[in-house]
């Protein structure tokens, strides 16, 4: 988890005596250029922190009659920061993306009191603390993070049917007591759509052991809670339809963790005794007698619907299934056998047979008793089971919690195997995600995609983003299963080639994980656009009659000419053009680099703003745009010799400068080796050899942009990228 900055500047309240004022949140102007990313560190710099933005309010203190207005705060969107994409039609699934949010400083913390205050996310919609008046005994700072599973010691514990709905949120200061409810809401990306999942929250106070948390507050009483603050707070439908969970405490955990699962009710049973019915399956019930247990234990029951469009796919009309039904927690044992009532499957209803002792034959009772996050092991337990049937229903006793499940399957050795392959699939934890494709030329008929399924909103903090590809189509919101996997078709003026090195054009989706699929395309007929259509299928089973398709997408390959030059610099060339040439490979090679570039430049906050809301999809036009600003800026002054403290790229200057003379032998092979081992990322590269080499030669104004890169602490990936620039 990195660790969050310190604020560099202080925000002085007034006092008032009419009304709490809320302090205004802390912040750094400082632009971040290394983003959360979507995938495993080898792709990109982790950033795990999740920075926040104050929230816009303005203030009247009637007692002095005056106006006070915070600091300047940023427009959540500009108007030009649509970013163009591939045209929709009735048939595709296309949206027209917005470039992030643009901020002139990010929140790391902020600081709250006994008038209390409140900050939102700025990298993820709908996150969300509030901290009321009078619940803070002395002034604290409040932080929020999102963090990775993988990066902690001991991740939630889930089990078959669970999945994490967000990331893990870190909030600070850990074990924290405050002296009314605050307020958390965290955004998620569970598919809730089918009604037959739930949101449940667990807390970690130490990292190592979770329970659930549990809210005792409803909404009948938030404006209580709020105690007077001028907070806008949705009802649960609408937080239900933005896909946000509200958490309300009196404390913080070390964590809190947001996990989707099966709906289940639950309830405190004792030696008194008690029952259970599923609000989803009301037919679903279990009993317990008296002192079955021995002291009050918190009980669940779980009803798991089978649809039958889900059996038909897999299994055809060779079983039916009636819905799973778990006791929880697993794998304890009773004092006094509990009584289970569970709906027949529909083809036995359809079909009334014997009730009692009759023709059994058919109608299997499976179990799995395996307990804790292991998979379920299901077992016919049919012959040492007495079954009674009345109202479409059978009912049975065990000393055990477990799983249950109804098979109607006259292929009796079949019915686990059957159990199996069905429950597999029923396990897959539903998410909300969207496809993003990028894409970028590397010859007038060969081109690159990447095309990704993720679920939060990393698509503009991607790898492509180093190397300068563009994004050409975001896909609407689209339900996907937990390790499903993924195929790709693509066609029009577009075909897919298949390389040695490339894997199979087809991908498992795995939430809050880098799904990325690399895709060679070659343009079939250059004479016409470059466009094609990309479908992103489900693969399917044999018994279904034609492939699932989940999402199609209009792209159109970036417009993207190619040079390669494999001369020296010299005299055949003027000096406007060897200006020029090196502006280009400069723009090319600088990727995230430009920002820091544009500090030492001493640009203003507004100005990198600017060029980020007005070239959106693009590092590369990003630094072009950095280039010109300076040069209009600078004008004759532009070769002045003044940067002296500037950013550390010595693959640039190597590139500019050429290799030094001296230490040819030993380095240039190590330096071809390394170039050798990267054409994967440098396509421009011609035998481990860089086509281009620029001899610098006396020049006007850019000419000293080559000695912009020596003297300050190095910032950005070493890696070199594709020589080759775009005109």
């Amino acid at each position: 988890i990195d660790v969050l900055k310190l604020v560099t500047e202080e925000t002085v309240s007034m006092t008032t005596t009419e009304k709490h004022r809320m302090s205004f949140p802390e912040t750094v102007d400082e632009i971040l250029d290394v983003s959360e990313d979507e995938g495993t560190m080898d792709d990109m710099k982790d950033h795990d922190a999740d920075f926040l933005s104050p929230k816009k309010s303005l203030e009247y203190e009637r007692g002095l009659g005056t106006q006070h207005t915070p600091l300047p705060l940023p427009k959540e969107y500009d108007e030009d920061s649509l970013i163009p994409s591939s045209p929709a039609t009735e048939t595709s699934d296309n949206v027209s993306p917005v470039a992030s949010p643009i901020h002139t400083g990010f929140l790391v913390s902020f600081m709250v009191d006994a008038r209390g205050g409140s900050m939102r996310g700025s990298r993820h919609n709908g996150l969300r603390v509030i901290i009321p008046p009078r619940t803070c005994a002395a002034p604290t700072r409040i932080t929020c993070r999102l963090v990775k599973p993988q990066k902690l010691t001991s991740p939630p514990p889930l089990v078959e049917g669970e999945g994490l709905a967000s990331r893990i949120i870190s909030l600070g200061p850990a074990g924290m007591q405050f002296l009314g409810p605050v307020i958390v809401e965290i955004p998620h990306f569970a598919a809730l759509g089918r009604g037959d999942r739930e949101l449940v929250v667990l807390r970690s106070e130490n990292g190592s052991v979770w329970k659930e948390h549990r809210n005792r507050y409803g909404d009948e009483v938030l404006e209580t809670i709020l105690n007077g603050m001028d907070e806008e707070l949705e009802s649960q439908e609408e937080l239900g339809k933005k896909r946000i969970r509200r958490i309300i405490s009196t404390d913080f955990p070390l964590y809190f963790a947001v996990v989707s699962r099966v709906q289940q009710e639950s309830d405190l049973i004792g030696p008194e005794g008690g029952s259970l019915t599923s609000k989803l399956v009301p037919m679903v019930q279990a009993t317990f007698p008296e002192t079955a247990v021995t002291k009050r234990v918190r009980l669940g029951l779980q009803a798991q619907p089978v649809p039958d469009e889900l059996v038909a796919k897999l299994l055809g009309n060779q079983a039916n299934f009636s819905p799973v039904v778990t006791v929880e927690p697993r794998r304890r044992k009773f004092h006094r056998p509990i009584g289970l009532r569970i709906p027949l499957p529909p083809s036995w209803r359809d079909s009334p047979r014997d009730s009692g002792e009759g023709d059994t034959t058919s109608l299997r009772l499976l179990c799995s008793v395996i307990g804790g996050t292991a998979s379920a092991q299901w077992e016919d337990i049919t012959g040492t089971t007495k079954l009674i049937y009345a109202n479409d229903c059978a009912s049975f006793t065990t000393n055990v919690s477990a799983r249950f499940w109804l098979a109607d399957c006259p292929r009796t050795a079949e019915a686990v195997s059957f159990a199996n392959l069905l429950y597999r699939e029923l396990s897959a934890v539903p998410y909300m995600a969207k496809f993003v494709v990028f894409a970028k030329m590397n010859e007038l008929r060969e081109g690159r995609l990447r095309c990704y399924c993720m679920t939060d909103d990393k698509m503009d903090k991607t790898l492509e983003q180093h190397e300068n590809f563009a994004e050409v189509a975001r896909s609407r919101d689209i339900e996907v299963m937990e390790g499903m996997p993924l195929h790709l078709e693509c066609s029009g003026n577009l075909l897919p080639v298949r390389k040695a090195t490339q894997q199979p054009r087809c991908f498992s989706f795995q939430a809050f994980r880098d799904n990325r699929l690399p895709v060679t395309v070659k343009v079939r007929d250059s004479s016409k656009e470059p466009t094609g259509f990309l479908s992103f299928l489900r693969k399917s089973t044999k018994y279904e009659d034609s492939q699932h398709v989940l999402c199609n997408l209009n792209i159109t390959m970036p417009p993207c000419i190619t040079v390669r030059i494999y001369m020296k610099v010299g005299s055949s060339m003027s000096a406007m053009e060897r200006t020029e040439l090196k502006m280009a490979v400069i723009a090319e090679q600088l990727g995230l680099s430009w920002a820091e570039l544009a500090r030492e430049l001493q640009l203003s906050v507004d100005d990198i703003n600017k060029i980020r809301v007005e070239n959106p999809n693009s590092l590369l036009e990003q630094s072009s745009a950095l280039l010109n600003l300076w040069a209009t800026r600078e004008g004759k002054r532009a070769k002045s010799e003044c940067f002296t403290i500037l950013i550390d790229r010595m693959d640039i200057i190597n590139m500019l400068e050429g290799p030094p003379a001296q230490p040819e032998r030993q380095g240039s092979r190590d330096f071809s080796r390394r170039c050798h081992g990267r054409e994967h990322l440098s396509p421009g590269m011609t035998n481990g050899k860089l086509p281009l080499q620029i001899r610098s030669a006396p020049g006007p104004p850019f000419s000293s942009l080559a000695n912009l890169f020596f003297q300050k602490a190095y910032f950005g990936a070493k890696r070199l990228q594709n020589t080759s620039f775009s005109i």
